[in-house]
């Protein structure tokens, strides 16, 4: 039987989730647990060779936002904090939570910066991000949202990165990863930064917005709406698609 919803199909357009239902849809892949409260959700899948442009799609549809990243790496030792530049605002090495893999590297070294706009600058900074490491985290906030409440919520991913490098594969660690993920969407909802999420590239690329359920509606209409227009269709008609992208390895990249 002819498969109607090949896999190409899921990069038409977005697929937008309502509210995130830890025991549907949404909690499908690789379920974060604890509840992530009144949060809506939107599928954005596309073919890998297309993954920089798509996302620069979706940052350019939030006209008066800024991007908002995080990268971490591991170090020897506790690196001075630098000046900032234009774009970089806070840098800091803190200890590692575990050191059960690479006890040579004790620290970990956070960059927290802001973009205007998705040019070169920020797409050189975002580049490791589609390399699925889990030590880079991305949010779109809008102009009045401060650093230092992206710094906030974005240094729970430190945490995360952190276990993620000593990752033994055991249901506690998992868990615990899995809980740090659920917390960092849920503060920066709450600090006033929808979080981009990665999809893990198996059977496509892509990411995943979350955002206030309030401000679903709005959110689509940014998506559909001027040069980089998206097809935003509902998720509760596009439950198929998402199913098939589940079955064949579909799943959020942080976890």
């Amino acid at each position: 039987m002819r498969d109607e919803n090949p896999r190409g199909s899921l990069s038409d357009g977005v697929i937008g989730q309502r509210s995130w239902d830890v025991h549907g849809m949404g909690g499908r892949s690789s379920a974060l647990e604890g509840s992530l409260g009144d949060v809506s959700a939107f599928w954005i899948l596309c073919d890998s060779e297309s993954e920089m442009e798509c996302l620069g799609r979706t940052v350019e549809s939030f006209t008066g936002h800024r991007l908002f990243t995080w990268s971490s790496r591991l170090s020897a030792e506790a690196v001075a904090p630098a000046e900032a530049d234009a774009h970089v605002y806070l840098r800091r090495s803190v200890k590692r939570a575990g050191l059960k893999a690479f006890p040579q590297l004790p620290f970990l070294d956070s960059s927290f910066s802001s973009y205007l706009d998705f040019g070169s600058e920020a797409q050189e900074t975002v580049e490791p991000f589609l390399r699925r490491s889990s030590g880079y985290a991305l949010a779109i906030g809008s102009s009045d949202a401060g650093p230092e409440r992206w710094a906030g919520a974005a240094q729970l991913m430190e945490g995360h990165f952190s276990l993620a490098r000593d990752f033994e594969n055991t249901p506690e660690l998992e868990s615990l990863r899995r809980k740090s993920v659920a917390l960092y969407i849920s503060a920066a909802i709450v600090m006033g930064f929808m979080s981009i999420v990665p999809l893990n590239r198996h059977p496509v690329s892509g990411h995943v917005i979350f955002c206030p359920a309030e401000s679903y509606d709005r959110v689509a209409r940014a998506l559909a709406a001027g040069e980089h227009r998206f097809s935003v269709r509902d998720a509760e008609l596009r439950e198929r698609e998402i199913d098939k992208f589940f079955a064949d390895g579909g799943d959020l990249a942080y976890l």
